[in-house]
Formats: C-alpha cells, sequence, structure tokens
C-alpha cells in the first residue's frame, strides 16, 4: 500500500522516538522543454517524491545527528531510512552545533496533498517558439522549465510545514549560421505564462544585428557595465560564502585580519544593499528555516525558527553575515538565516541596462558571464567567462561587439569600484539557474574590471 508524504512524517518522527529529528517530505514535479537548431529536440514530465530524516540520537558528549534520503513506498521504507540515519548519526559522534529545538509554525493545510502541475505553461512556450524557428537568418537554442514543489517539513519539536513553490526559468540563445555570433536572453519567475518569447527573440536579434560590427579588444582592467544577469551570477556567490563560522574562524574573505570578522566594514561608497527576505514581491520563498545537516550557513537544528529580511550590505556597509544559531553565538553576530532569493539595489540607481551603458561613456557592455569558479577563498577571487555578447560603448553609444574574455574579480573587492547603477529588475542568473533563480538585481557599472585574458568562447 501506498503511503502519502505527509503519513510519512509522522510515522518517521514517531519511529525516531524521544531523541527526535527532522523529517522532509518532497514532492517535486517538473516540465521541461529543449530546442536546438530551431528545432524542438526534448520534452518530459517528471515527479519526483523522496523522504529525508535528521534523526538526533543521544550519544557520550552530546546529541549526534545523521542523514538518510530515499523513495519511500510503504511503511517498511520509512522505517530503513530511520535505520540509516540514526546509524549515520552514531558513527558522526556528537554535533557542535546542537540545540534544542523550537516548536515552529504548525500549518493548517499540512496534510493536504501536493499540488498537481499541467501542462500549460509549457505549451505557451512551444506556442511561441513555432513562431521564432521560421526565421531563417538564425539558428535558435534553448531551455524552458516549470516546476512545483510541495514540501513536507517535520519536527519532533512540533513544527508542521507544508510550503508549495513554483519555479519557472526561460532561455533562448541566437546563434549566427557561422557560428561567430550568439546571444542569449533569459527570465526566472514563478510561471512561463509570464513568459514573452516574441520580447526574447526580439532582444537576441538585435543583439546579433550589432555584432555584425566586429571590434578587436584587448585583455586589461576595463570600465564595464554587467547586466542584472551578470551581477546576480557574482552576488550569489558571494551570498554563498557569507558565512559567519568561516569568517570568525579566519577561513573567509569576511574575515578581519586583526580578528574577528568585517561586519561593521564599508565596501562601497554607494549605497548598495544586498538582502535576502521570503516576502520579495513576485519570488517569494520559505519564510522559516528547513534544514536536513549542518553547513557554514545552517543547522538541522534550528528547522522552524523564523526567516527575515537580511540585508548582509546595507548602503554599502557589511551589516551581517549569514548563519546558525550556534555559529552567530561563535561570532558574536546576530542569527541571521538566509533563504533561498536575492536582491541587490542602489538606491542611487536608475535607468535600463542600456541606459547605464550609455551613462558610462566609454567602455564595455556584458551580458552574461559563465563557468564561474572560485580561485582564492580568501579573497574571493572568482574567474570565469563572458560569453553571448560583449559589446563595445563609445560616447555614450554601443558601437559594435568584440571578443569574450575570461575574468578574474572578487565581487568583494569589485563593490569598492561601483561607479554607477540601474533600476533594479528581475533577473535570471545564467550560470546558477540550475540552483538559485529567484533574483532581482540592479544593473552595475563597474571601474577596473579585471579582464585578463582573451577567450575564443563565442
Amino acid at each position: 500500500m501506498s503511503i502519502s508524504l505527509p503519513d510519512a512524517v509522522e510515522i518517521a518522527l514517531e519511529l525516531l522516538g524521544n531523541d527526535g529529528g527532522v523529517v522532509i517530505g518532497g514532492n517535486s514535479a517538473t516540465n521541461n522543454l529543449r530546442w536546438a537548431n530551431s528545432a524542438l529536440t526534448t520534452n518530459g514530465d517528471a515527479i519526483d517524491q523522496t523522504l529525508s530524516i535528521s534523526a538526533f540520537v543521544s550519544v557520550a558528549g552530546g546529541v549526534a545527528s545523521g542523514m538518510s534520503s530515499g523513495q519511500i513506498r510503504s511503511r517498511e521504507d520509512v522505517e530503513a531510512l530511520v535505520i540509516a540515519s540514526k546509524a549515520s548519526a552514531i558513527s558522526a559522534g556528537p554535533s557542535v552545533d546542537a540545540m534544542e529545538l523550537v516548536s515552529g509554525p504548525q500549518h493548517s493545510d499540512f496534510n493536504s496533498p501536493a499540488l498537481a502541475l499541467d501542462v500549460a505553461e509549457i505549451s505557451h512556450i512551444s506556442n511561441g517558439l513555432s513562431g521564432i524557428f521560421g526565421h531563417r537568418e538564425s539558428q535558435f537554442f534553448g531551455y524552458a522549465e516549470q516546476s512545483l514543489d510541495t514540501t513536507y517539513v517535520g519536527t519532533s519539536g512540533g513544527t508542521r510545514m507544508r510550503y508549495s513553490e513554483r519555479t519557472s526559468r526561460f532561455e533562448l540563445c541566437a546563434k549566427s549560421h557561422d557560428r561567430k555570433r550568439s546571444a542569449w536572453s533569459g527570465q526566472g519567475g514563478t510561471s512561463l505564462h509570464d513568459v514573452s518569447t516574441n520580447d526574447h527573440f526580439a532582444e537576441v536579434q538585435k543583439k546579433l544585428e550589432i555584432q555584425k560590427i566586429q571590434i578587436d579588444t584587448e585583455p586589461g582592467r576595463h570600465r564595464v557595465t554587467l547586466s542584472p544577469s551578470a551581477v546576480s551570477d557574482l552576488m550569489i556567490y558571494l551570498l554563498w560564502s557569507s558565512a559567519a563560522r568561516d569568517a570568525a574562524e579566519g577561513r573567509s574573505a569576511f574575515s578581519n585580519v586583526k580578528g574577528g570578522t568585517r561586519v561593521g566594514e564599508r565596501l562601497s561608497s554607494r549605497k548598495l544593499t544586498l538582502a535576502t527576505d521570503p516576502k520579495l514581491p513576485g519570488i517569494e520563498t520559505f519564510d522559516h528555516v528547513v534544514n536536513l545537516g549542518s553547513s557554514a550557513l545552517g543547522s538541522a537544528f534550528d528547522t522552524g525558527l523564523k526567516i527575515e529580511r537580511s540585508e548582509l550590505i546595507a548602503n554599502g556597509i557589511l551589516t551581517a553575515l549569514g548563519s546558525s544559531r550556534h555559529a552567530a553565538q561563535e561570532a558574536k553576530l546576530p542569527f541571521t538565516p538566509l533563504t533561498d532569493n536575492i536582491s541587490v539595489t542602489d538606491a542611487q540607481g536608475h535607468g535600463t541596462l542600456t541606459e547605464l551603458a550609455s551613462r558610462m561613456g566609454d567602455g564595455l557592455l556584458v551580458t552574461c558571464l559563465w563557468y564561474i569558479r572560485e580561485v582564492d577563498p580568501q579573497n574571493l577571487l572568482l574567474t570565469g567567462l563572458t560569453r553571448d555578447g560583449v559589446y563595445v560603448v563609445s560616447g555614450g553609444e554601443i558601437v559594435g561587439a568584440t571578443n569574450n574574455f575570461r575574468f578574474n574579480e572578487s565581487p568583494i573587492d569589485m563593490l569598492s569600484r561601483v561607479i554607477d547603477a540601474g533600476e533594479t529588475v528581475p533577473c535570471l542568473p545564467r550560470e546558477w539557474a540550475d540552483w538559485f533563480s529567484r533574483a532581482q538585481v540592479a544593473p552595475l557599472a563597474i571601474e577596473g574590471f579585471n579582464l585578463s585574458t582573451k577567450s575564443d568562447a563565442v
């Protein structure tokens, strides 16, 4: 006999016994569509249902925690996961971050079934693409996905939460037939119904037209305007690296060389604010902590705690670092749980990306980044590539396109060289869209952005 996720959560909590733990049931439904060479290639529908358990076990020296996860069809499957998670906890030994679970919210719809996902949104995209594929002067590639995740969270502290979250992603790439020109346009959000395929088509066609004029540019430190997508990719990595624990232990770019952290230090002369906020309109997300294990940014023992808006950078000043309760105590900082969205604003910023590039005068407009990797965690030095369009701005006008580059930049250091900003807008992080797509970010103009070498990437 099949078992529902709410029932599985309750059974697991019962089997965990007096030591307790955290149980998370997840139902993930997705529809996706791919196209290449101006033709639909694949589409798929999938439903993935899993149960994940973090067992707490009393051991010599404290409380241990251990995890297990898998698909479940019966009570026996749940029992096996509980046994595995307890064994994992015992082998791990006492947890340094062990704390009492809170009695979190008890959602009235906890026992409701997972929501169903239909194909209407993917059909909206496929219908829009049919007209685009008829334009033979370019070839089109891309991906669209709509997902609906229903998450059931139960803890032995009494927390019972149910979240349903919709996420959408659309990417359109246009290439010239000789493959020497390529342009990208993307959109994130919560519904593919919000996507105008014609608007994205017009954008990539306009970019390809500009790229007919090629202007060679030597590598070096350049004045650049970064698109919201490019800024979001860099700031998301900064967010992921903003752990109070690592900073307090002297192991991150947020560590103070004299000891402690850099909280309170001015990072930018601009009134820039980087925040996560579960109530950001249009990209709302989990407003309570949901953690299975322990990491630099969170702890299973915090599950059920309220998440408020957190401004890591406020008006240019580093004001907080992400943490669990335990890490916050160790770092002597306020408890700052983060959630899965990002907002980057500049109180002085105004205008569109094109208007910002025009105000730059002379420089380069970078539309998106790719293949971002960390080089040095001590100063958060990142490397990666520009892709699908770097444009030359001269006298405030976009006059052509140039070659691609490898860049080497620290997003923290970069903030000190922001000279202008545009209006905050919804965007799709090109690099991190598989894991993090809820973003509202301002384009930024940067002085001395390090485009270190030329790249053959298109």
